[in-house]
């Protein structure tokens, strides 16, 4: 059976997930808005929901800022994530596939847990490259 060429990819912050959490974000601020004018009078609800919106805000937008950098890498048999040091992965789980985009969901061995959001806008030349050892069937299931 053929197996996906190897391939190595680079994996950090996205225009894509930037804009999804800015937009998530505002739909908040939106519901907010639209709760707290069509109130007829104004409470503890309303403040804890306006605070709760805005620390969740502020932490959504803070990790997409914060997102780091490293590499997702499919030597043919196996995927490793490298950010200094080689991290053996499970065969990465596509959560959200836009074509431009990717969501992947990657554990490691040990059981953590990393979201990546690889764009093609990153490294055109690869991008089909990764999409067919991500989307292999022959690749081996950890």
């Amino acid at each position: 059976m053929y197996n996906a060429p190897a391939v190595t990819y680079p994996v950090g912050r996205s225009h894509f997930q930037a804009g999804l959490t800015l937009a998530v974000v505002a739909a908040g601020a939106f519901a907010q808005g639209a709760w707290g004018l069509l109130s007829v009078a104004y409470g503890a609800g309303h403040l804890l929901g306006f605070l709760l919106w805005l620390l969740v805000g502020a932490w959504a937008l803070w990790s997409v800022l914060h997102t780091p950098r490293s590499e997702l890498v499919w030597d043919g048999q196996s995927w490793y994530r490298t950010a200094g040091t080689a991290i053996l992965l499970e065969r990465p789980q596509v959560i959200l596939d836009a074509q431009h985009s990717l969501l992947l969901c990657v554990r490691q061995q040990g059981g953590a847990t990393a979201w990546l959001w690889p764009t093609q806008r990153t490294q055109p030349e690869r991008w089909l490259a990764l999409r067919r050892a991500l989307f292999n069937p022959a690749s081996p299931e950890v």
